[in-house]
């Protein structure tokens, strides 16, 4: 693997946050040993930020929404997505999928101090096995952000499972983009971003520095139009 790159901000204005859960668990993060004890392994800022307004800029403001997220970890970037769409005012439901049960529990915790646990429904599980009963109960998805094992099957896998249930317009969010393997090794999100594109499935746009280790978030749409 090549040396990590970290682009999780710690000064910046915690009022950003758009939810009071978060600013409590930020509030006196400063370093990467202090946010993996608070936080986890989320996203951090500014990817938070990213993930809520393209959320809130991306669902149908005339209905109601489904967002589906894989890798919980302990629920930030769950309450970003909820608050995104509880925002948005017209109901519906966030599922969020996390392999490990005791995290999942201090998800859930965070979660219902954020107040949006009416919003968030919760499943424990690999997501090659839940997602697909899930999908079964879901007729579509306006927007998926794959951020759980980031082996470059597992990221392909996810893709593939949610493709056929995405609505007209929906965003897929990929966390983990930067291409930190060497040749040899596992191209992990980077490789399965690229087997999307050369298969011609869609279109990317790529932002490097956002995210920690490893850093880069790349927005996937079938068609802007």
């Amino acid at each position: 693997m090549k040396d990590p790159r970290f682009y999780r901000m710690y000064d910046y204005d915690r009022a950003l946050l758009p939810n009071k859960r978060l600013r409590e668990l930020e509030a006196d993060v400063h370093d990467l040993e202090t946010a993996r004890q608070r936080t986890g392994a989320s996203i951090g800022y500014p990817g938070w930020g990213l993930i809520y307004q393209l959320a809130l800029c991306s669902l149908d403001p005339d209905r109601v929404n489904t967002l589906i997220e894989t890798g919980t970890n302990h629920g930030c970037s769950s309450i970003v997505l909820a608050q995104a769409l509880a925002d948005r005012g017209q109901g519906g439901v966030l599922h969020t999928i996390e392999i490990d049960a005791e995290v999942a529990e201090i998800a859930r915790a965070n979660i219902q101090d954020a107040g949006l646990e009416a919003v968030v429904q919760q499943h424990v599980g690999a997501s090659r096995e839940v997602l697909p009963q899930l999908l079964d109960e879901i007729t579509q998805i306006d927007l998926a952000f794959l951020d759980g094992s980031h082996a470059q099957v597992d990221a392909l896998g996810e893709f593939e499972l949610v493709l056929p249930k995405l609505a007209a317009g929906a965003l897929v969010i990929f966390d983990n983009t930067y291409a930190i393997a060497e040749p040899h090794e596992d191209q992990r999100v980077y490789g399965a971003l690229n087997e999307i594109l050369t298969r011609g499935e869609g279109h990317v746009i790529n932002l490097p520095y956002v995210s920690w280790y490893t850093p880069g978030v790349a927005i996937w749409q079938r068609a802007p139009f």
